[in-house]
């Protein structure tokens, strides 16, 4: 149990990077006061987390497979989490003004990098930390205790940064301090909650192979086989519908503030609503993985987010906005949560690290899809949420494409 505790407690601490800086305060922070206006923000922000994951995509698998033949994983979740730790403390020094834009956007697009890098090799732990047959309810406990982790922090950031007239250390709100300090909040503790996990992290004992990897025929083998094999069209599917999510989820903060004129308050409601269904979306999504299948979970929460999506999208009231996107939340953490079990389970201990490699490839080899779709079509069309009704339509795509795929 305290392995299980220590994995979890490492979304804990990495949600405050996602949630603080990718999604809410330091995303809307960017669109509002560094770039020209919301809408390019939202364009310039998607541009480069798409750029970012794209990188992921292309080097992921390679480092996976290096680890699994080096054994070199451990090495790599501490070394790329203390580097993302690092650069985030940068972002202090992004100013308002768009003479800041481009720094900005090079320190975040950077310290994205490592943290999609970090992920690899931790997903590629859950296997040596949980039994086969609560596999579901270990990686449902962790994405939970993140959205936990993600509505603390930006608590604290709000009350004590963003809507506060005594601010501590010495602040003050020219030149937006108090914002720009939550980046050095988020590396504090995303540092302080991940040492556990990091510091009990042990080496696990393999023959050294000093052959000469081939990269090629390891990745062939996982997913081929006389055509796309089964793990290869689950792949394909995620990546189709991991597009939409990561679209929903990078651009989702900024959509609200353009679209709804929410303000902080209004933007710690949603996040705090959306992490609570999302908490409890991935405790019951967990429990249901061990009990039916991934496949089955990932289904029935695509529908649930294609529905809840497309309504939202007619929406002009606040209220009802905030009522629909909690529904979102509750269907998000299944979907993430079965998605990693399903991929754990396909295969086996030794080329975990490898084939979450591939996992991150098919989240990312075309992330920058979601984002860069939902960035040109609001750009073209001036509207963001003619541009955010793409996310939906990869959502549909890739749940389409999962229907073909065999329960594992």
């Amino acid at each position: 149990m305290k392995k299980i505790f220590n994995f979890a407690l490492y979304d804990f601490a990495n949600s405050a990077f996602t949630t603080i800086i990718i999604t809410f305060i330091f995303s809307t922070y960017f669109a509002k006061q560094i770039a020209p206006n919301p809408v390019l923000g939202q364009s310039y922000w998607g541009w480069t987390i798409g750029i970012t994951g794209l990188v992921v995509a292309l080097i992921g698998p390679l480092l996976g497979t290096i680890a699994d033949k080096k054994n070199y994983t451990e090495f790599f979740i501490k070394i790329f989490t203390i580097i993302c730790i690092s650069l985030t403390c940068l972002l202090w020094f992004s100013k308002p003004s768009e003479k800041y834009l481009i720094y900005t956007l090079f320190i975040v697009g950077l310290a994205n990098i490592f943290y999609e890098l970090s992920l690899i090799f931790y997903n590629s732990t859950l296997k040596k930390i949980s039994e086969s047959d609560n596999l579901g309810k270990s990686s449902g406990f962790s994405f939970a205790l993140g959205y936990i982790g993600g509505i603390i922090v930006l608590i604290i950031c709000i009350t004590i940064f963003i809507d506060n007239d005594s601010l501590p250390f010495g602040l003050s709100k020219e030149n937006s301090e108090n914002v720009r300090a939550t980046s050095i909040l988020v590396a504090f503790w995303y540092l302080i909650f991940s040492m556990p996990f990091l510091f009990n992290l042990k080496k696990t004992n393999k023959n050294e192979i000093e052959e000469k990897i081939n990269y090629i025929k390891n990745f062939k083998e996982l997913i081929w086989d006389k055509g796309l094999n089964n793990i290869g069209k689950f792949l394909l599917a995620r990546m189709l519908y991991a597009d939409g999510l990561n679209a929903i989820i990078i651009m989702g903060g900024i959509f609200a503030v353009g679209v709804f004129s929410l303000e902080i308050k209004d933007l710690l409601v949603l996040s705090v609503l959306m992490n609570i269904t999302a908490f409890i979306g991935a405790i019951v999504g967990g429990y249901a993985n061990d009990r039916f299948s991934s496949k089955s979970v990932i289904i029935f929460s695509l529908i649930g987010l294609i529905l809840s999506s497309s309504i939202i999208l007619f929406l002009k009231s606040k209220v009802i906005f905030l009522f629909f996107a909690s529904i979102n939340g509750f269907f998000i953490g299944p979907v993430q949560s079965a998605s990693r079990v399903f991929m754990t389970k396909s295969i086996d201990e030794n080329n975990q690290a490898s084939g979450f490699g591939l996992f991150a490839l098919s989240g990312k080899l075309t992330s920058f899809i979601g984002p860069l779709l939902v960035s040109t079509i609001t750009y073209i069309s001036n509207s963001q949420k003619i541009g955010f009704s793409s996310a939906i339509a990869l959502l549909l795509i890739g749940l389409l494409v999962l229907l073909k795929v065999k329960k594992n």
